[in-house]
């Protein structure tokens, strides 16, 4: 009795690897040739400038508060400064003004919830940093406008 296998023609590994470079070399040609059909920019057009943000200081104050430890035996006192806008200084500083009693008061709960690990090394201090500015920005444009593009200790006591 005759298999099946005996009348199959052995694979042919040749037809594959042309295929593979058919392919390759189409894809390769549609590559180079794509973006010269795509619209673009003339070279001859001088970049617009972007306007930079020109940073101005805005004091905040400063807020002590008791550590989030068993005793309550350990407090921390900042004083802190936000960078903003030079362009839009004023309108945010009255801004500011307007709104201080909401950020005091968010910041004396925040950080009053902190351990002193929290607020050790550098990296605690800078995730401070990072999570001031975003609050405050939540706080004062619920818009989703960041003015405040920096918040800074001038002071930062542990004790």
């Amino acid at each position: 009795m005759a298999t099946g296998t005996e009348n199959a023609a052995p694979p042919n590994s040749k037809g594959g690897w042309l295929v593979l470079v058919v392919v390759g070399i189409l894809a390769g040609g549609a590559g180079f040739a794509v973006p010269r059909f795509l619209p673009h920019e003339s070279s001859s057009k001088a970049p617009e400038p972007v306007e930079q943000k020109k940073p101005a200081i805005v004091p905040f104050g400063d807020v002590v508060v008791n550590l989030g430890e068993e005793r309550l035996t350990r407090y921390l006192r900042v004083k802190l400064i936000l960078v903003v806008d030079g362009n839009k200084e004023k309108e945010i500083t009255e801004h500011v003004q307007k709104q201080k009693a909401y950020l005091k008061s968010w910041l004396i709960g925040y950080l009053s919830d902190l351990s002193l690990q929290e607020v050790s090394r550098a990296v605690g201090v800078n995730r401070l940093r990072r999570e001031i500015r975003d609050q405050f920005n939540a706080i004062l444009w619920p818009d989703g406008e960041e003015l405040v593009l920096e918040v800074l200790f001038d002071e930062f006591v542990v004790q």
